[in-house]
């Protein structure tokens, strides 16, 4: 009975090697570059050229227009490993790539603007925030009304 036990569980470990063999010959298919394979439109009236994308698309990316060697392949087939090695920070990075994706579905390409911090500060501390500015607006209001005039 336990060798029929064996067998079986011998049988599925089996099962599983051969699994995560083919699943560790995948992974190397996986860690290529599918930018390159995607499609690479044109340039356009407005978008002439990668220094005028860079540009276009503002928050000082016109800064590495060097690092793009002013080709309009390497703008759509360079990843963000390839950037990061190039000396990008990863939120200009994040931010040239997504736009270059806009630009490759045709979508209007332009500035988006780098959002405000609120006043009231982040989300965690809004209510602690809310609360002190609501405390001091009542202590001067009370030594305003308690001081003689």
């Amino acid at each position: 009975m336990l060798k029929a036990r064996s067998t079986i569980s011998n049988s599925r470990m089996r099962a599983f090697g051969t699994n995560a063999r083919l699943f560790s010959s995948c992974t190397s298919v996986l860690r290529n570059n599918r930018a390159s394979l995607r499609k690479i439109p044109g340039p356009t009236e407005k978008i002439p050229s990668v220094e005028a994308f860079l540009a276009t698309i503002g928050r000082k990316c016109d800064e590495h227009v060097e690092v793009y060697e002013n080709k309009w392949e390497n703008l759509f087939s360079w990843d963000s490993a390839i950037l990061k090695e190039k000396g990008i920070p990863a939120q200009q990075r994040k931010y040239i790539l997504s736009q270059v994706e806009r630009l490759r579905k045709d979508e209007t390409v332009a500035e988006i603007k780098v959002g405000k911090k609120s006043f009231l500060g982040g989300e965690r501390k809004r209510k602690e925030t809310v609360a002190k500015m609501r405390a001091e607006q009542r202590a001067e209001q009370r030594a305003a009304s308690s001081t003689p005039q």
